[in-house]
C-alpha cells in the first residue's frame, strides 16, 4: 500500500525483550550463574553509583574469572522460557507485512543467542540494544548504546523513545517508508518513554501485572495535552496477537 505522496505504508511492531518476549530478565539470569552471594559488596556499589551498565560489566568479569565460559552463558540464555505465545505472535506478524523491531537495555549477544536459538532472529527487522561481544579470552565486553542525558525517563545509556524516533525518521527519509500504525509493546519503566511519543497511530501495549502500564497512567496523567495513542494490556503473546488484530480490523 502507497500513500497519496508515493510512499510505501507499512505497519510496525515495537517490542521491548526481557519480559516482553522471553520471560525472563537476561541480565539477571547471568547473573544468577554466579549463586547465592555471588556478587560481593564492592560489585553491588556499582549499580548505586554508576548504573547497570558498568555493574553487569563486573558481573561478567567476575563471570570470566569463576571460570565461566561463554558455551555456559549461552547455554543460561537460550534455556529462558519465550513469553507464551510472543514467537507465534511475532511470526504472524511478519507474514502478514509487519516491521517487528526490538528496542532493549539487555545486550546485543544475549538477544542474538535467544532469538537465533528460538528461530526468530529472521523475523526482527532490528535490533536496539547495548552492544556485546566475547573476546579472545571469552570475557563478555559490554558497551552503552549511547549516552544520553536530555530524557530523565530513561536510563542514560539507552532511551528508548529517542531510538524508536530515529528509527521512524530514518525509514520516512531514507527508505520511503510511513507507518500507519505503530504499536509498542512492554513491561518496564524504561517503556514509558517510547510509548509516551506514540501518536494517534499508536498503541501502547502494556504487559499485564507488570510496572509499565502504572508508570504509564501516572505519566498521562502529567502531561499538559491529551494523550493521543491508545492503551492496551495484554499478558502474553496469544492476547497480545489478538489485541492487534482487534484493533486494525475496528
Amino acid at each position: 500500500m502507497f500513500s497519496s505522496s508515493g510512499r510505501l505504508l507499512k505497519r510496525l511492531a515495537v517490542l521491548d525483550f526481557d519480559h516482553t518476549v522471553c520471560e525472563h530478565n537476561t541480565d539477571v539470569v547471568v547473573r544468577d550463574l554466579l549463586g547465592p552471594g555471588g556478587v560481593p559488596p564492592d560489585v553491588q556499589s556499582i549499580l548505586r553509583s554508576c548504573g547497570w551498565i558498568p555493574y553487569m560489566q563486573r558481573v561478567f568479569r567476575l563471570l570470566h574469572q569463576g571460570g565461566f565460559q561463554p558455551m555456559d552463558i549461552a547455554s543460561a540464555i537460550r534455556g529462558i522460557p519465550e513469553v507464551p505465545g510472543m514467537k507465534s505472535c511475532i511470526g504472524n506478524l511478519v507474514r502478514h507485512g509487519f516491521d517487528v523491531i526490538i528496542i532493549s537495555d539487555s545486550n546485543s549477544e544475549f538477544i542474538r543467542l535467544w532469538n537465533d536459538f528460538n528461530d526468530i532472529g529472521s523475523y526482527i527487522h532490528t535490533v536496539f540494544t547495548n552492544p556485546a561481544r566475547f573476546d579472545g579470552s571469552g570475557l563478555l565486553e559490554l558497551r552503552p548504546y549511547h549516552y544520553q542525558t536530555e530524557c530523565s525517563l530513561s536510563s542514560k545509556n539507552l532511551c528508548k523513545g529517542k531510538i524508536m524516533e530515529e528509527f521512524l525518521r530514518r525509514q520516512h527519509d531514507e527508505r520511503q517508508v510511513d507507518y500507519e500504525k505503530v504499536f509498542y509493546a512492554g513491561d518496564g519503566k524504561n517503556d514509558v518513554c517510547p510509548m509516551l511519543r506514540l501518536g494517534s497511530n499508536g498503541y501502547a501495549c502494556a504487559r499485564r501485572g507488570y510496572s509499565c502500564h502504572d508508570a504509564l497512567q501516572g505519566a498521562i496523567g502529567k502531561l499538559e495535552h491529551p494523550y493521543a495513542a491508545k492503551v492496551l494490556q495484554w499478558t502474553d503473546g496469544h492476547e497480545l496477537n489478538d489485541l492487534i488484530w482487534t484493533e486494525l480490523e475496528d
